[in-house]
């Protein structure tokens, strides 16, 4: 990274990984690596290395700090490079711009950009009429941390010539790893039909930005969604 000319860094971006887009959907790490190639950018991938969240939803505060911590300095020595860093996963990446704050010891985490923030610069404008009508179901920590999110992608799509709406939803009921705990899956399955299970067959493909979300509506209904990202692979640069 250090080798690259300024030129190179304008057009490089920093991969940064998370267990959960890495290692069980890696096809969706695949998609985001072959739309930033079609829109001219060289993706870096950064080693993978757990950065602590579900130690923090746990309450295991010492052992998140130290890996907040370590996380903390590689980011920084990679976006001393001057490449941008990315993530994918919106509960995984917002940690270093929310939970990895307050850790004392750790000075000057770098932002690590959502997809659609990283969007707004990378996308060109493409031809308007593109057709198709695509609704936003975000991941719950996204709406509420980064208030912004939802609309930013609802311009990346307006830029290619789609439309996409976002969905007034709660949470899914999976709520980190709440969901995945045997004595409250009722509480979960109640949780998803309140809100998540009276939006999925309204008329527009429903689509959701976290992994989490995708993951209880294969649960509950056997339904895969698809991530946004997909759709503009699919569209892009056509």
């Amino acid at each position: 990274l250090r080798e690259l000319t300024p030129a190179q860094r304008e057009r490089s971006i920093v991969l940064v990984q998370d267990a959960f887009t890495r290692y069980f959907e890696t096809p969706l790490l695949a998609s985001f690596i072959e739309l930033a190639h079609r829109l001219g950018y060289k993706v870096f991938l950064a080693p993978y290395s757990a950065n602590g969240k579900p130690l923090h939803v746990q309450g295991f505060l010492g052992a998140f700090a130290k890996a907040a911590i370590r996380n903390g300095r590689q980011l920084k020595a990679l976006a001393d490079c001057g490449v941008q860093l990315v993530g994918l996963d919106p509960a995984m990446t917002l940690v270093y711009r929310q939970e990895y704050q307050k850790v004392d010891g750790l000075e000057g985490c770098p932002t690590v950009l959502l997809p659609q923030e990283w969007l707004m610069d990378a996308l060109p404008e493409q031809a308007a009429g593109q057709g198709g009508s695509f609704r936003l179901m975000a991941h719950c920590t996204e709406k509420t941390n980064v208030p912004a999110s939802t609309r930013q992608w609802e311009q990346v799509f307006a830029r290619m010539g789609l439309k996409l709406s976002t969905e007034a939803t709660g949470c899914c009921g999976m709520s980190g790893t709440y969901g995945h705990e045997a004595r409250n899956q009722q509480a979960s399955k109640t949780i998803f039909e309140q809100s998540w299970g009276t939006k999925l067959d309204k008329e527009g493909e429903a689509l959701a930005t976290g992994y989490s979300c995708r993951s209880q509506v294969k649960r509950m209904t056997e339904k895969q969604l698809r991530h946004p990202l997909e759709v503009v692979l699919q569209y892009a640069l056509r």
